[in-house]
């Protein structure tokens, strides 16, 4: 498959798509978005997907103006454009921008929103990738405030992880895991972060400023099927640092394990055995989710 974009139902090749330069997502990241697994056919966890955009937008005082059936077939038909195949994994970009409006930061006179989907080979991490793992670094940029602009909702103010994402490089890792004014963990800069101790999971909570994951949501179903003792609490530093296993989830990627922090491997520096099961368990799912949307079966 190759890359499209949609932009207002026009659908084109990366380098030709246009967004006017007075549309308030571009001008302020006045926009939410949603970043979806395309997986044998299917958008993986759509309904869970789409039910945080309409929450997204409703803390921006943004109403979508589109429903969910007209967002679908836009994602559809970019899909198709991108020439992607039941055999394709894609990664599918959802964004809602205020639209375009008078310059300036009152959005009260921006009478329509602009829908925006992009379409692109998801690049899945291998199974190489998977079995090294990544390094992570605690920097020294703090997540953006739940009373500034709550984390909790999706949107295109990204600044704060942009940042943290590269001086997490510039410290010699792949990514950063961000702290809270008080100091305890919230996340990494596009993923959820778990820590196993003891065969338990725990997870930061809600409150720490976070963003609740579709896969983090799956991810705690799945530990309680399997029988793995999982709960939401606060985090500091030293509770990953002493972990047996630290792992981060996002949509596209999945699971991903983390096998150094600070340089210092975290266990004995390779995928735990939990990590591994619920790896394992999540892309099942997935497999399943697809085979009852109508996808296709995996091999």
């Amino acid at each position: 498959m190759e890359t499209r974009i949609n932009v207002n139902g026009r659908i084109t090749a990366a380098e030709e798509a246009q967004l006017p330069v007075l549309d308030h997502g571009f001008l302020f990241g006045d926009s939410v978005y949603e970043v979806f697994w395309w997986h044998r056919g299917v958008l993986i966890q759509e309904a869970e997907h789409l039910d945080r955009l309409e929450r997204s937008a409703g803390r921006l005082y943004m109403d979508l103006q589109v429903g969910r059936e007209a967002l679908v077939e836009a994602v559809e038909a970019t899909v198709r454009a991108a020439g992607a195949t039941d055999a394709d994994d894609a990664y599918i970009r959802l964004i809602v921008t205020r639209g375009v409006g008078p310059l300036g930061l009152d959005f009260r006179e921006v009478p329509r929103r602009s829908i925006i989907v992009i379409a692109a080979p998801a690049n899945r991490p291998d199974e190489a990738t998977v079995r090294r793992g990544i390094h992570v670094a605690f920097i020294d940029r703090r997540r953006m405030s739940i009373r500034a602009l709550d984390p909790g909702a999706k949107t295109g103010n990204y600044l704060n992880n942009v940042l943290a994402q590269h001086e997490a490089r510039l410290a010699g890792a792949d990514d950063a895991v961000l702290l809270n004014d008080e100091g305890h963990v919230t996340e990494a800069t596009t993923a959820n972060v778990y820590v196993v101790r003891e065969g338990a999971l725990a997870t930061p909570p809600m409150a720490a400023g976070i963003l609740r994951g579709t896969t983090r949501t799956r991810i705690l179903l799945l530990c309680a099927d399997a029988g793995i003792r999982a709960r939401e609490i606060t985090l500091a530093p030293e509770d990953l640092r002493e972990a047996d296993e630290v792992f981060l989830s996002s949509s596209v990627r999945g699971i991903l394990p983390v096998t150094a922090i600070d340089d210092a491997p975290v266990g004995d520096g390779a995928m735990g055995p939990i990590t591994a099961q619920l790896r394992a368990r999540f892309e099942a799912a997935a497999d399943e989710e697809a085979a009852r949307g109508g996808g296709a079966e995996a091999p």
